[in-house]
């Protein structure tokens, strides 16, 4: 197991999405340690990583450049909310987000739930349950 601790419309348009393509990912991560972690694992798992960012003016130039599929977001970010950064890919770009969090009480699940996530995986976490979070947001996106 890998351990790691520490409505509106769009007005971006997104990419096309055939079956099987693989999914192109940017990170809302602030641990750099952790964000290379993810972006081994992810690329061991057939997808790419368009860029990293480390709080949500970044996430924001990421999302606008490089228009990807979806945000790999921690909930917290040193000095930041991940949910607000999420909450705002998605007003303001469309961009949906699979949640990294170690909390799971009910007020973080409640926050979250209400940026309509892709999913939320849940530290720690395996190899597996990375790969079924992104497996899924592939089929959801289609």
């Amino acid at each position: 197991m890998l351990r790691i601790d520490s409505i509106a419309k769009p007005h971006m348009p997104h990419r096309s999405r055939t079956p099987g393509q693989p999914l192109r990912v940017i990170l809302v991560e602030h641990d750099p340690g952790i964000a290379d972690a993810l972006s081994v694992l992810i690329a061991d798992l057939g997808h790419s990583i368009c860029g990293i960012a480390q709080t949500e003016s970044e996430a924001v130039d990421l999302a606008l450049r490089e228009r990807p599929d979806l945000a790999l977001t921690d909930v917290r970010l040193g000095g930041g909310d991940g949910i607000a950064v999420a909450r705002r890919l998605n007003l303001h770009h469309g961009l949906r987000s699979i949640f990294l969090s170690g909390n799971s009480d009910h007020g973080t699940m409640a926050r979250i739930t209400e940026t309509y996530p892709l999913g939320v995986v849940h530290k720690p976490f395996s190899h597996s349950q990375l790969k079924i979070a992104l497996d899924l947001a592939a089929r959801r996106l289609r």
